[in-house]
Order: C-alpha cells, then sequence, then structure tokens
C-alpha cells in the first residue's frame, strides 16, 4: 500500500496529538525521543519573510512551550576540526538571537554545535510562534515533546528474566566469532571507545568500567546512575566483563562511554527528549568516541535527528542505532534514516524472529524533500544483522538479566566496530566502519537481516591489509626453548602482546602488512632481546630471538699440590635450562649469559685433575664468585736408594712441577724408602729433587706422567759425611732442573 506523504503524516499527527517515540526496550517496549523535523505548512513573520515550517504537534500549544529552533548554517567543510565546526555554527546563532534579543518572551535554553538549533522556552501568550518561524535565519520551530513508553511490544516467546554471568563466551559472541578475533588479532578492544545514549547505567557493576559519564536530564547526577535497567543490559554489550572477565561484552577492553539521555521516568516507563539526543551526540563526538549506539527509535519516519546524524558520521563518529520490534515491513527512526547503521536481530539459529523490523524504503514516497539528494533511490533496512533473541547482559544491582529485542543487537554491532578499529592502526572514517561490517557479513537465514549477520574478523580483515609475524625465543647458549616468555611487537602507536608456549613459540596474527614491526622478547633472569622485521600482505615472516641470561659466574681453577692457577682446565654451570660453559679469562674463567634465579651444578675439570662439582645459586645479576682446588689424577711415588740397592729411609722429597712451582711433600720416605704423592697426569715432566743425612742431594727429572709413575732416586753417601744440603748446591741444581723441564715441556 502506498505510504502517505510527510504532510499528510504530520497532519494526522497533529489530529492525534501524540508523537509517538519507541525505545526498543529489552522488554521490546519504547521511549520518546522527540518530535520530528520535517517541513509543515508556512506562515509570514513580522518581518514579512516567507516563515518557516511550524510543527503541527504545536498547533494547540499554550503559554510557555519549549520548541527546538532549527536555523540556517553555513555548509561545514569536510576538513574542519570541532572547533571550526563551531565557530561557523556560532554565527547562526547569533543571528538568531538578534532577531529575538529584544524580547523577553523568548529564551535560550540551549544551542547545539553539532547542527544548528537551539532550545527555547516561548511565552505564547506574549509572542506566537509564527513570529520565531519568521524570524532571520530560522528553518523550522520543532515540538520538544515527550511520549511515554509504549507497552504492547512484546516479541512472541522472548525469555526475559534474570540470569547468572556466563563462565564463558556467550553464544552471541560465538555467533559473530567474537573470541576468534580477540585471539587472532589480540585485542578486545584496546584503544577504541563506544558511547552509549540510553537510560542511564549502574556503574558499581562489577562488569562494567564507565570510562565516562554525562546525565543530560533535568537533575544530572554527577556520578552513573541507572534510571532503569534498560542501559545497563546495553552497556554490558559492548563491553561487559572487563572487571569479573564475564565473557558478555564484544569490546570488553573498549572505553565505555555512557550518556544518560532516557531519564524522565515520572510516568513509569522513561521517557527522553530529542534535544537530549542531540545533545548526547555531540559530548560523544566531542569526547573523541569512536562509536554511537543508540538503541532507541521513534514509531515511522522523522528526520529531526538526521542533521545530528550525519554530522556526527562525517566527523568520524559513526551511529549505530536499533531498527524497531514491529516485525516486517515496518521501522523506526532514527533506524532508518540512510545516514544510520540499522540493526536488527538474529536468534541462535541465526533465524530472523517475527519481532525484528525490516523494510524496503522507497525514498521520495517516504521521505519527500526531507531527504538528502546523495539518498539512493530506495534501500533496505537493518543494514546489519546480530544476536538480539534471548541475551543475557549486565542488570543494576550487581546482576545479570535475558533480554530479546534489536536493542541488544545494536550494541553487539557496535562493539564490532570498536573491535575492527582497535585492531587497525589508522582512524577508520563512518563509511570505512560500516563497509567492513556489510562487506563481510555472513546470510542469516531469511531475507530480512540486511547484509547478514556480524562476523568479526573477517569484518576487522576487510578493515586493513594485515601480516602474520611468529618465530621461536630461545636460550642464546643453549638453544633451548624458553616458554612463557613475554613478546612484544610494536609499530608507533600499534603494539600486540603475547607470551610464547611450551615449545617458546609465538605468534602475531592481524599485523599491518609491510609495515616493520619492533619484535621485544622479555623472561625472567635474562636481558631482553630485540629485532626488527616486516612480513608481507596476507603473509607471514619468521623471527627468532636469543636471549641472553644476565648473571655471570666467575672461577678460579688452582692446583691443589702446588697451589698455582691452571690454564687449560674447562668450567661449565649446569641448570634448568642446559649448560653455559665457561670462557678463559687472564685471572681465572668467566661463564656468561647464565640466567638469574636458578640454581646451578658448577663444573670444574683439567686434563690430568680430578674434576669438581659444586652448587651455587646465582641470584642477581651480579658476578657470583667460586674457586676449586684440583686434584692431580696421578699417583707419583718416589723410591729412594743406596747405591746397592738399600732403601734409605727418612730421606726429604722435593718436587718441582712444569712451572717452576716447588713443593717439599709433608712426609719423609718410609723403611722401604719410599714416599707418594699426585700430580697431574698430562703427560708432563718433573723435577724430583731427594736429599738426606749421609748422601748427597740428587735431582732427577720424571718421564711424561699419565697415569701411576713411580720414580726411583739412587744417592750415594757424601765425602763430607754431614749430610746437610749445601744450598748453593741446591739452587743450582733446581735451576738446571726447571731449565730442563721446560725445555722438554717446548719439545
Amino acid at each position: 500500500m502506498p505510504r502517505n506523504s510527510v504532510a499528510d503524516r504530520f497532519a494526522d499527527r497533529a489530529v492525534a496529538g501524540v508523537l509517538a517515540l519507541v525505545l526498543v526496550l529489552g522488554s521490546l517496549s519504547g521511549v520518546a525521543v522527540g518530535a520530528p523535523g520535517n517541513p509543515g505548512g508556512s506562515a509570514v513573520g513580522d518581518g514579512g519573510q516567507t516563515a518557516a515550517p511550524i510543527d503541527p504537534a504545536l498547533e494547540d500549544a499554550e503559554g510557555n512551550v519549549t520548541v527546538l529552533v532549527r536555523l540556517e548554517s553555513p555548509p561545514l567543510d569536510a576538513d574542519d576540526d570541532l572547533e571550526a565546526r563551531k565557530a561557523r555554527v556560532e554565527a547562526s546563532h547569533e543571528r538568531f538571537a538578534r532577531s529575538v534579543g529584544a524580547s523577553d518572551a523568548v529564551t535560550v535554553e540551549r544551542e547545539f554545535w553539532l547542527v544548528a538549533a537551539a532550545v527555547a522556552t516561548v511565552d505564547t501568550d506574549r509572542i506566537d510562534l509564527e513570529a520565531i518561524a519568521g524570524a532571520d535565519g530560522v528553518v523550522a520551530v520543532d515540538a520538544d515533546e515527550t511520549v511515554s513508553a509504549a507497552t504492547d511490544r512484546e516479541a512472541s516467546g522472548a525469555d526475559a528474566g534474570t540470569a547468572t554471568a556466563p563462565d564463558g563466551p556467550s553464544t552471541g559472541l560465538e555467533q559473530m566469532n567474537v573470541p576468534e578475533a580477540w585471539e587472532t588479532y589480540g585485542t578486545r578492544g584496546e584503544g577504541a571507545s563506544v558511547a552509549v545514549l540510553d537510560s542511564g547505567v549502574d556503574g558499581d557493576h562489577p562488569d562494567l568500567e564507565v570510562d565516562e559519564w554525562k546525565d543530560f536530564g533535568a537533575d544530572p547526577s554527577p556520578e552513573p546512575i541507572a534510571y532503569d535497567d534498560h542501559g545497563t543490559h546495553v552497556s554490558g554489550l559492548v563491553a561487559g566483563g572487563n572487571e569479573s572477565g564475564a565473557a558478555i561484552g564484544v569490546a570488553p577492553g573498549a572505553d565505555l562511554y555512557h550518556g544518560a539521555v532516557m531519564t524522565d521516568c515520572s510516568g513509569g516507563d522513561c521517557v527522553g527528549y530529542e534535544r537530549d539526543i542531540i545533545a548526547g551526540l555531540e559530548w560523544a563526538v566531542e569526547s573523541g568516541a569512536d562509536v554511537v549506539v543508540l538503541s532507541l527509535g521513534v514509531d515511522g519516519y522523522d528526520t529531526g535527528l538526521l542533521d545530528a546524524i550525519r554530522n556526527a558520521n562525517d566527523a568520524g563518529t559513526p551511529v549505530v542505532s536499533s531498527i524497531g520490534n514491529q516485525g516486517a515491513e515496518t521501522s523506526t527512526s532514527p533506524g532508518n534514516l540512510y545516514d544510520t547503521t540499522s540493526v536488527g536481530a538474529v536468534g541462535r539459529s541465526g533465524t530472523v524472529p517475527e519481532f525484528s523490523s525490516s523494510e524496503v524504503i522507497e525514498t521520495d514516497a517516504t521521505w519527500g524533500e526531507a531527504a538528502p539528494e546523495r539518498w539512493p533511490g530506495s534501500y533496505a533496512v537493518p543494514t546489519l544483522a546480530a544476536p538480539g533473541v534471548d541475551v543475557t547482559s549486565t542488570a543494576p544491582g550487581g546482576g545479570y538479566e535475558v533480554k530479546s529485542g534489536t536493542s541488544m543487537a545494536a550494541p553487539a554491532a557496535a562493539g564490532a566496530m570498536a573491535l575492527v578499529q582497535s585492531a587497525t592502526d589508522r582512524p577508520l572514517d563512518a563509511a570505512e566502519l560500516e563497509a567492513a561490517l556489510t562487506e563481510t557479513a555472513v546470510d542469516a537465514d531469511g531475507e530480512r537481516s540486511g547484509n547478514g549477520i556480524v562476523d568479526v574478523p573477517a569484518a576487522i580483515e576487510r578493515a586493513g591489509t594485515h601480516a602474520t609475524l611468529e618465530g621461536t625465543v630461545v636460550d642464546g647458549v643453549t638453544g633451548e626453548p624458553l616458554e612463557d616468555a613475554a613478546v612484544t611487537a610494536t609499530a608507533g602507536d600499534d603494539g600486540h602482546a603475547t607470551t610464547t608456549d611450551d615449545d617458546g613459540e609465538f605468534e602475531f596474527e592481524g599485523l599491518d602488512a609491510n609495515r616493520e614491526y619492533e619484535l621485544v622478547a622479555e623472561r625472567s633472569g635474562y636481558e631482553p632481546a630485540s629485532a626488527t622485521a616486516s612480513a608481507p600482505t596476507d603473509g607471514s615472516a619468521a623471527v627468532d630471538l636469543s636471549l641472553a641470561g644476565s648473571g655471570t659466574i666467575d672461577v678460579a681453577l688452582e692446583d691443589g699440590r702446588f697451589g698455582t692457577a691452571i690454564e687449560g682446565g674447562t668450567v661449565a654451570a649446569r641448570g634448568p635450562t642446559g649448560s653455559y660453559p665457561g670462557e678463559r679469562t687472564s685471572d681465572g674463567y668467566r661463564i656468561d649469559g647464565v640466567p638469574v634465579g636458578n640454581e646451578y651444578a658448577l663444573e670444574a675439570d683439567a686434563p690430568g685433575y680430578v674434576g669438581r662439582e659444586r652448587t651455587v645459586v646465582v641470584s642477581d645479576s651480579e658476578p657470583r664468585a667460586a674457586s676449586f682446588e684440583l686434584a692431580g689424577d696421578s699417583p707419583l711415588e718416589v723410591a729412594v736408594e743406596a747405591e746397592d740397592g738399600t732403601p734409605v729411609e727418612n730421606a726429604t722429597v722435593v718436587v718441582e712441577s712444569p712451572s717452576g712451582a716447588t713443593v717439599e711433600l709433608p712426609e719423609r720416605t718410609a723403611a722401604g724408602g719410599t714416599v707418594a704423592t699426585t700430580v697431574a697426569g698430562a703427560g708432563d715432566r718433573y723435577a724430583v729433587a731427594v736429599s738426606g743425612p749421609g748422601f748427597d742431594r740428587v735431582a732427577v727429572e720424571t718421564g711424561p706422567i699419565e697415569g701411576e709413575t713411580v720414580e726411583t732416586v739412587v744417592v750415594s753417601s757424601s765425602e763430607s759425611g754431614s749430610g746437610a744440603p749445601n744450598p748453593v748446591v741446591l739452587a743450582a741444581v733446581g735451576a738446571l732442573v726447571a731449565v730442563g723441564v721446560a725445555r722438554l715441556a717446548r719439545s
């Protein structure tokens, strides 16, 4: 059946005297947003000019009346920042103020900059609305009425009521593949923000963290407050779960802004005013919100929010709205405005429920001259579909409840936009965000889902070119894979973080392609390591990172018999992640790259010596000192006998090492003429000097010692018979032996 013209519909409203504004509540009831800005009749102002149209709902207005005065505004430049936009609109306000400034029958209550409009209270007993409509620069005078929430919008089969917090991702999140997006792209909305304009929010709910709050009611609360349960439920579906971890919201890491625009609950159901929604949109844009969600609507076709939504889009803040709960061939405003991303509901099976509104809108027949020229001749609503049947979310008082309605679907789509923005390295405008969701949406079961059901990972992929960086973190000395190492990938403001798995492996998906990222790996006990890498579009690059332990062990090795430093030894520290060898230094051995915070078996050895081991704890990065005295592994027995083969008892034996160090054995030869010691059996030669009463001192050189050795020294009686060694002779013998040993060592 053909639709009535805009003028006809306004006449109908004038007869009825009521403008129905519907907030699509979770129980599928509504709340008012105010009167339309559609063109009506004309009159002649005091200045003789053609007056602007006056809303038919104001025809019988008497006494003090609050109206929305819409003003001419110079075109806004797409490159204007917020201050430039405000300055351009300010000229329109000044023009209107000059026109009515002489009359105290008109009080300007609020001025807007997102649209050229003002809220004014007019004493119609002293000045009629035609005079306002005829004022310089006025283009329309609209009503600013309130209407109680409708109560006849119950959805068949809706299972509303209290619930418990989900212990895993809800069905709705799974339906849009949200957990996959969290995992793949390493974001839960961090860095993005969503402004919910609704009926307030429980700021103390454990699953909600309200980052920005603004109350637009007549008696604004400085702290978050829930005027009913709708706004808390909607907010939870955007960002719930930040605190307790319950998987409720699509983007729990996003900043949640809540503007209370539905605050008049005096009649039982909360109602709102169009002026407050415009103010809320201004606040959201000025606060830098990436997305605004409006789970509300007015029955039929109303352009009262058209300019505000268009200008919010132009400023980079897309507006997402529910489409209504009146079923097929119906829709509500602002969801049915072409400039809005409208959202319908789907059930858990992917089927569009009967209550979800949808229709094909013929632009000229529906909107007439109010439609901007850039709108197509016809278009279908909703734009998208998202979960909206039996949806669990937050409720005032810290609890949870189940609701159904397109009010539940709209915040899910808004949260999806926040995830797309968070995962993309550049700011996306409204058209780009909408295109990312619409061009990747999945067909629903039915024909009333617009472009289809939101698929978040696909939307993120569509929004930008992405690549993968992967690799392994290993111990730089042992090559052992390191689990639980923290790895970050950063390029400018784009940062991602993960930890390595049991095999020391990590992976970053969803990174910007052909962009150089700095990868940094850190683990307790190690020094950080970094590398740079980039990957091609839809490709991957491998980067391995080696971490060096931040501890050091300094080891001294000493010959236990001669007290001299051992130069050819080996030392190592064996711990949980492998063995760390030492290097020879000028004064010992140093083991670098030892992970701090572990206990190690410190091992020391050298050719010809018996190895030793002890336990050391490396607790910090200060060098840990340790020393070993190593015993030689080869027994050396010295047998002293006279020329006739008789054993010589009580002889003194001095052994000189290849380095020239000497040691007098603490015991003298026994009755059998022998005394034993141990020396390093690495093939070196030693000098042995024997002295005693009644014979001359004798020095001999051993053969290469490589195991058990017996060295026999034959002595003869001294002519003096005193048996006392001559110091000069002993020194000479010692020097000769040393020279001989050194010569043998070099050979």
